[in-house]
């Protein structure tokens, strides 16, 4: 899970280069249209591996485990917590504070992908979907001050 995103993108670029168009541009239609679709499967494992969230749920599916990113959250804390967020949220008053509670996402985001790790290790893998679940939800969160910034 834990991985070095900065050799990610090394490794993604140097597929994307030997996978580039201008370089099979002169192959046959077949082998253009091999790249092309290695080329895309590269872009989409680099989007799910670069993302905690994503590269979470993609290591549970690896053990089997099916997580619901849509299933609604039953904990009345992560509820009555994320109901505060979009409040607060809503009622700052300048970009300073939306900064401030996006520092707070980034911890929270943090605190939940360390305690998916310990679940994982674990093999707890209802805990590590739970922990998925508040990641999903700071997430969202994370992009609506984005949005609002």
């Amino acid at each position: 899970y834990e991985i070095e995103v900065d050799g990610l993108e090394g490794k993604y670029k140097d597929w994307q280069k030997k996978l580039h168009p201008d370089l099979v541009h002169s192959k046959s239609e077949k082998e253009r249209g091999y790249a092309a679709e290695q080329s895309a499967r590269v872009i989409d494992a680099y989007r799910t591996l670069s993302k905690p969230l994503s590269r979470a749920i993609y290591i549970l599916r690896l053990e089997g485990v099916d997580v619901d990113e849509e299933q609604t959250v039953s904990d009345p804390e992560l509820l009555t917590e994320i109901m505060e967020i979009r409040e607060a949220v809503e009622e700052a008053p300048d970009s300073q504070a939306l900064n401030q509670i996006q520092s707070k996402m980034e911890e929270k985001l943090e605190e939940s992908s360390n305690s998916f790790v310990n679940a994982y290790q674990s093999r707890n893998f209802d805990e590590a979907v739970a922990c998925i679940q508040r990641m999903t939800y700071y997430q969202r969160a994370s992009e609506e001050i984005l949005k609002k910034l």
